[in-house]
């Protein structure tokens, strides 16, 4: 056993017992871990405020091979994401890419890209107020493409014409699309021009750039309904995303009210 360093982002956090808490982290140098952290939820406690989910921390921690749970002890914050907590649209989007580095990442495996993708998005989250929603856009995009599994959205897969019809034909099992001269595929997802366009556009941007176009609501919701199914058909682990379906719940509670959420 030895004791180790890292940076990490706190992606979920339950109770244990009357005063800890067992912590799950996204690391830069081992990849996702689990910790007990003894103690953690009193008043009195050196960790009150540090291990809240989306914080970015340096942490310590007693490292043993072969064991599923690690001992922390020590964590400081280094990034709070203040205006992440005290939003509620924010909070929502940011527990999309959480969940899926949880959900999709194994133990003890360092992906130092992945780490940087979230704590790309998290901080643009945290610094700006506007297409919020294309933050998570971009990173569901990177994450596919990260994961092996990069949607061929460049051209149609049998005429390789490169121009968007109004009307396209994804197949998400297959991993292209065909135009709407040459038909629809079998159980295809079908794509209009400006959804597949603006595809095209988050898989080529950094994630900090996201926030620069505006995305009509519809268009938006055809971009969501596809990387939420194209995830859902080639990472199992990705089959229900609860972050997600809160982010609808939330939109449409907010919709009954009248309130527009930062989103």
């Amino acid at each position: 056993m030895s004791i180790v360093k890292a940076n990490a982002i706190v992606l979920h956090s339950k109770k244990q017992g009357e005063t800890s808490k067992i912590v799950t982290l996204y690391t830069r140098q081992f990849g996702k871990i689990t910790v007990m952290a003894k103690g953690s939820r009193g008043v009195k406690s050196k960790y009150l405020g540090t291990l809240e989910t989306f914080n970015y921390v340096d942490v310590v921690f007693y490292k043993k091979a072969g064991r599923g749970l690690q001992y922390l002890s020590q964590a400081s914050i280094i990034e709070p994401f203040q205006d992440v907590h005290e939003n509620l649209g924010k909070m929502s989007l940011a527990s999309i890419p959480c969940e899926i580095i949880k959900r999709g990442e194994e133990e003890n495996h360092p992906h130092p890209r992945a780490f940087k993708l979230l704590l790309d998005a998290l901080l643009a989250l945290e610094h700006n107020d506007k297409n919020l929603r294309n933050i998570v856009r971009v990173f569901q995009m990177h994450y596919i493409v990260m994961a092996g599994f990069e949607p061929g959205l460049s051209a149609c897969h049998y005429c390789g014409k490169e121009a968007a019809d109004a009307i396209n034909y994804f197949s998400l099992e297959h991993g292209f699309y065909s135009c709407d001269h040459c038909g629809a595929l079998h159980d295809s997802f079908r794509l209009g021009g400006d959804a597949l366009n603006f595809l095209r556009w988050f898989k080529q941007i950094a994630i900090a750039d996201a926030v620069n176009t505006a995305v009509q609501p519809s268009v938006g919701k055809e971009c969501d309904s596809f990387l939420y199914n194209y995830l859902r058909a080639h990472i199992e682990a990705m089959a229900t995303l609860k972050a997600v379906e809160h982010l609808l719940q939330l939109e449409n509670e907010f919709n009954k009210s009248g309130q527009q959420p930062r989103l």
